[in-house]
């Protein structure tokens, strides 16, 4: 209809009318431009918003994993200084020696925490790391997820394996069954249980783990690295909370986000 209405004016010689016309195309093709672009960017906002959601999602999943971790590996620590004190000193204080075989036991546990980053790492390989466009949050989660200081939260140290190689198996297993739990969500909890066996046998075996001095030695270690682990986790509970509101000051509408 427009083509056939141009031909007809450009056949009567009417400019004006031809370009008004050709002024009605070019506008028509502009707005056309204008509106994909804006209906491209708002999907790319949404596809952002997203990802960030998701991300905080996965930042306070991080911050309960942190919190039950440092509790646990602060646990592990009191446990491992009591056993170090007592092989130093010989004084075991208001413990009894079960007390202290326990702790030599638990200052053995592990707790390993490795980042939830499914989101970040979808991000990545979907090359979509350019929807983030604020570069400081885009900065602050490769500083956050690309961490160098892992290994030490997930060390499986060489007391582990040989202070177990010490304490009779049945002192163990009944210490697994009524001195721990755990759950699915990888949880652990110690506390203190009755002695399963008489006094003189629990000394025996807590002499003579703490007369070991390679033990002793792998156990001031592993205390070490506990301290370490610490003071790491620290910091990425900071940087998880700082990550976090840097995210929610730029989604309006999420608790933290900056109002307008």
């Amino acid at each position: 209809m427009l083509l056939r209405r141009v031909i007809a004016h450009f056949r009567r010689q009417e400019w004006t009318a031809i370009a008004l016309d050709f002024f009605i195309v070019v506008t028509g093709v502009f707005i056309g431009i204008q509106v994909s672009n804006w209906n491209a960017a708002r999907a790319d906002e949404a596809r952002a918003r997203a990802y960030l959601e998701r991300i905080v999602a996965d930042l306070d999943a991080d911050l309960a994993a942190l919190a039950d971790r440092q509790e646990f590996w602060r646990a592990v620590s009191v446990y491992g200084a009591q056993g170090l004190e007592y092989a130093q000193t010989g004084a075991a204080g208001d413990a009894s020696h079960w007390e202290l075989l326990l702790a030599y036991f638990q200052a053995s546990q592990v707790a390993e925490h490795v980042p939830v980053q499914a989101t970040y790492d979808e991000l990545k390989s979907a090359g979509d790391l350019e929807l983030i466009s604020d570069l400081e949050v885009r900065n602050a989660l490769a500083r956050y997820y690309n961490f160098s200081g892992a290994g030490t939260v997930v060390e499986r140290p060489a007391y582990r394996v040989h202070v177990r190689g010490v304490i009779p198996l049945e002192i163990q297993t009944y210490i697994w069954d009524s001195c721990y739990a755990s759950d699915p969500f990888g949880e652990q909890r110690m506390f203190e249980c009755p002695s399963p066996a008489d006094e003189a046998r629990v000394r025996e075996i807590v002499d003579a783990v703490a007369t070991d001095a390679s033990l002793m030695a792998e156990l001031r270690y592993w205390m070490s690295t506990m301290h370490v682990a610490l003071l790491i986790e620290k910091n990425r509970t900071a940087s998880a909370t700082t990550l976090k509101q840097k995210i929610a000051a730029r989604l309006p509408g999420m608790p933290g986000s900056a109002q307008p």
